[in-house]
């Protein structure tokens, strides 16, 4: 018998709503500081900051303190330019890229000298962010496209992590596929610094959709092409989430940008990609399409913000062997004539059993309603129920 699954899954809405306000951006928790200093070390003070994302265009601007000190808070993970300026100095130009939660430690130095000048500096990724103290690996999102992903599920990455053990999730059983995305829960064999799996927690875009009744357990898994980047933390959390002891998965779903961007994919898996073994040549037939789409951009007219949208379907036949009873047809035909305004033979006519083999009869009406019973077979207490239907 063949079983046929199509499920939809949206994974992300980001920025989805016309006339977004800014305040919608409270869900990161991304931040950027420092000090503005002159090239003598002295703090300078009421200096210009504009910081803009490149992708989308968004600006933010702040003025240093009377202690130079500067901050950026509530920031999604992006690429970033960092613009500073103060009447007497050459404007600074500071390109950056700020991860997931992640808090940058960023001074900034202004020379003196004209506005006709500039200077520029492009950032790397740091080997020791000053502004941290926690232990995190962080995925972007090339490297969810380009890992291999049993089940088209990311959540086993969190192996990845250092201080990590254990086999992240499991497979179903059903040969050659992974635990998928379309499980309401999903456990995770994962644990960091000897506490156990119940301890782990896991935030979507600021939600926490770890299970409130199954510690450690996962209420959500996202497409993977939704996912703008991932961190995965072992130590020293944010306050947000600090009630995590184990591990603290975060992912941020995309947002659109000035430009528009999409992805259509289709992961194909059967029998015959498997090679055999010494105790089975060949498998029981199975297929599955794990289709993946996504588009984001700009919404028309470019000042009512951006949009990205995600959609994950699901198509998949696996071939079952078990004994089942069913009814035989002859027994639905009877159930048509006799009762067609009823629910079971409505069931009966639109769910038929095809695709069986090996059929054999169970019972027959005579073996259920004998003659010697109170409603034998062919009379109005059984319904005039013929003898010969059969229920394989």
């Amino acid at each position: 018998m063949s079983r046929r699954l199509l499920s939809l899954v949206l994974c992300s809405f980001a920025f989805l709503l016309f006339g977004l306000p800014e305040t919608g951006l409270a869900q990161f928790s991304g931040n950027i500081s420092g000090v503005v200093t002159d090239p003598t070390g002295a703090v300078v003070a009421n200096a210009s900051l504009v910081l803009t994302n490149k992708s989308t265009g968004e600006k933010r601007t702040v003025t240093s303190g009377s202690d130079g000190v500067y901050q950026f808070v509530s920031l999604a993970p992006a690429a970033y330019e960092l613009v500073s300026t103060l009447s007497g100095f050459t404007p600074a130009h500071i390109s950056l890229t700020l991860g997931t939660n992640q808090n940058l430690n960023l001074p900034v130095t202004l020379v003196v000298g004209g506005e006709t000048q500039q200077v520029n500096v492009n950032t790397e990724a740091a080997v020791l962010d000053i502004g941290e103290t926690r232990q995190q690996e962080t995925l972007s999102t090339e490297t969810l496209s380009t890992l291999p992903l049993a089940g088209r599920n990311m959540i086993s990455l969190v192996t990845l992590a250092p201080g990590v053990t254990g086999t992240g999730v499991t497979s179903n059983g059903s040969p050659g596929s992974g635990r998928d995305n379309y499980s309401t829960e999903t456990q995770v064999d994962a644990s960091a610094n000897g506490m156990g799996a119940v301890g782990n927690m896991y935030i979507v875009d600021g939600l926490d959709v770890s299970s409130s009744i199954r510690p450690g357990v996962l209420n959500m898994t996202p497409n993977p092409d939704s996912i703008q980047e991932t961190t995965i933390q072992t130590n020293t959390y944010n306050v947000d989430y600090g009630r995590s002891s184990s591990i603290q998965m975060t992912m941020t779903t995309k947002s659109g940008g000035n430009r528009y961007h999409g992805n259509a994919s289709d992961y194909f898996n059967y029998q015959g990609f498997f090679a055999g073994t010494e105790f089975s040549k060949t498998y029981t037939p199975f297929h599955s399409n794990n289709i993946s789409a996504t588009i984001g951009g700009p919404i028309i007219p470019h000042k009512d913000g951006f949009f990205f949208f995600a959609i994950e379907p699901l198509r998949s036949s696996t071939a079952v062997s078990s004994n089942i009873t069913f009814e035989d047809p002859a027994f639905t035909a009877f159930a048509q004539t006799n009762f067609p305004n009823t629910i079971g033979t409505l069931l009966l006519t639109k769910y038929p059993v095809t695709k069986v083999n090996n059929v054999t009869v169970a019972s027959t009406a005579a073996g259920v309603f004998p003659a010697t019973s109170a409603t034998p077979c062919g009379t109005a207490a059984s319904n005039f129920l013929p003898l010969r239907h059969s229920y394989p």
